[in-house]
């Protein structure tokens, strides 16, 4: 479930040279770019100022085995997970998107702001058209932001199908820097043998009364392991698929950036005989909190540093997977043989190639399902005052209802999103419409300020998740104090403010609203 605000709409249409040439005649060489997650990552060099970065993505369908089951993968340069793009505090980037998969598609840069440039935010339906196939779009924004970010499909159920990869932004004033001495990029993410185009039908036939498609597996940087004898007869399946093996020096220290890319799934993560310090979430850095295991939502991000202080060994990383959503025998896939502990190797240098004896530490995973570390335990690193010039407020109702057919849908404020995919929102705002006469189905809320009220000023978004389940939220082009997170809150008017942290809240962009029950 997604919660929009609406702005402003644009389409740009670009060259796929390999040299872009601007309409002020500026060039820029463009780099088809590959990247490999377990190799150490080199942060790009600081430059005197912003410059301007150029890649070429080009997203072709080819066939891959990441769990060791064979199916057509939705690539970009024909990796999964896409390449690694990187960048500076400052520069502005230009991403030149060829779309050959035979279907439309589209890129949302998750957690970018988009000042002035949301028409790039890549939502289709919201902020731009669907990017043909056969078409090359042009990506173009500034980065006034640092930290771990990734980018991925918006359209249909694309990021199932592999169009999803990490976007680094480094600062040239970190304070964690000489606290590690390496860098790594880690991404977990569910995975599913059935493609999105074959589930997606049967998931909105109006007679489904199953819930979410469960998936078949699970992966660390694109690598996992599936229960090959429940493959299907004449498929392709290798039961000794390579584990994903990060490589570490004894005495030194590592920075892992750690991205859940999935489409369903909740993560606990976990390296055997290594606590885990976090310095940075959802791109803002936090005072450093050490822990043993550490929950990450959909769409979340946590940088953390690990001190590779044991004995030259192996060692288990664990990525235990908690699904935050009902299943039932009408549900598709419901009795796949998942594996919901993935896991991979932290391998020293010098310790023998085999699979880790290590154990894990009296690991709780039933007290961390489905939910964010705790925010009370995460201090900004700096001082950041709470707006308090609050000038409106959003109750947001979530709930489930049917529709006349009977299938069940999610529904903000008693209206389900509908998008227009061939006239977008922010299209129509531009173009005149007056957003306060949007219809129910786009979900609009709209807020104003006069010049005078806008310095310091706030919004407060007030979510009561009025189901069973815990659902990540994620508000496109901002992040947010995460003032109070509740459950068992049966009202809907706001809690006592007496309760809100005014004083030191965490700022993210995605949040686990915690159930109802």
């Amino acid at each position: 479930m997604k919660f929009e605000l609406i702005f402003t709409f644009l389409v740009l249409i670009s060259s796929s040279n390999s040299a872009l040439i601007n309409s002020r005649g500026e060039s820029y060489e463009c780099t088809y770019v590959t990247s490999d997650l377990f190799k150490p990552l080199v942060p790009l060099p600081p430059t005197d100022s912003p410059v301007t970065r150029c890649y070429n993505l080009e997203l072709v369908v080819k066939d891959l085995a990441p769990d060791g089951f064979t199916r057509p993968v939705w690539t970009v340069n024909g990796q999964y997970p896409a390449p690694l793009l990187q960048a500076n505090y400052g520069d502005r980037i230009l991403v030149n998107v060829t779309n050959k998969y035979g279907d439309p598609a589209s890129i949302h840069w998750h957690g970018m702001f988009q000042k002035g440039t949301n028409y790039y935010d890549g939502i289709v339906g919201v902020t731009q058209c669907e990017i043909p196939n056969k078409v090359t779009f042009l990506y173009n924004f500034t980065l006034e932001q640092y930290g771990t970010y990734w980018y991925h499909s918006h359209l249909q159920g694309q990021i199932v199908d592999g169009l999803k990869g990490p976007l680094i932004i480094y600062d040239p004033k970190d304070p964690f820097y000489g606290k590690y001495d390496y860098e790594y990029v880690m991404t977990v993410s569910d995975w599913y043998h059935t493609p999105s185009g074959i589930l997606l039908p049967l998931f909105r036939a109006d007679k489904y009364r199953g819930f979410d498609p469960m998936p078949d597996s699970g992966d660390i940087s694109g690598l996992g392991q599936c229960d090959c004898s429940a493959a299907p007869k004449n498929s392709t399946c290798n039961p000794n698929n390579k584990m994903a093996t990060y490589v570490v020096k004894k005495g030194k220290k590592y920075r892992f950036r750690i991205i859940n890319t999935s489409s369903l799934v909740h993560f606990t993560i976990s390296i055997d005989n290594h606590p885990l310090t976090i310095m940075e979430v959802d791109g803002d850095y936090v005072k450093p909190v050490t822990l043993n295991t550490i929950p990450i939502n959909i769409a979340q991000r946590y940088s953390v540093i690990l001190d590779a202080n044991q004995p030259i060994d192996n060692y288990k990383i664990r990525a235990h997977i908690s699904v935050c959503t009902p299943n039932n025998n009408l549900t598709i896939n419901y009795n796949a043989p998942l594996n919901y502990d993935v896991t991979g190797i932290l391998k020293y240098e010098g310790a023998e190639d085999k699979l880790p004896t290590s154990k894990a530490d009296s690991l709780n995973y039933t007290s961390e399902a489905c939910r964010d570390v705790n925010p009370s335990s995460l201090k900004p690193y700096y001082e950041n005052k709470v707006p308090k010039n609050v000038i409106s407020t959003f109750k947001v109702l979530v709930t489930f209802g049917n529709l006349p057919t009977g299938k069940q849908v999610a529904l903000i404020n008693n209206s389900s999103f509908v998008p227009n995919l061939n006239y977008p929102t922010n299209q129509q705002v531009v173009e005149g419409v007056d957003p306060y006469k949007l219809p129910p189905s786009q979900n609009a809320h709209v807020y104003e300020c006069n010049s005078g009220d806008c310095n310091d000023a706030a919004l407060d978004i007030y979510i009561v998740n009025n189901s069973t389940d815990s659902h990540p939220f994620h508000l496109h082009g901002h992040i947010f104090y995460i003032l109070f997170n509740g459950e068992n809150n049966t009202g809907i008017d706001p809690p006592n403010e007496a309760d809100f942290n005014f004083k030191d809240p965490v700022t993210r962009d995605v949040v686990t609203v915690l159930p109802n029950r």
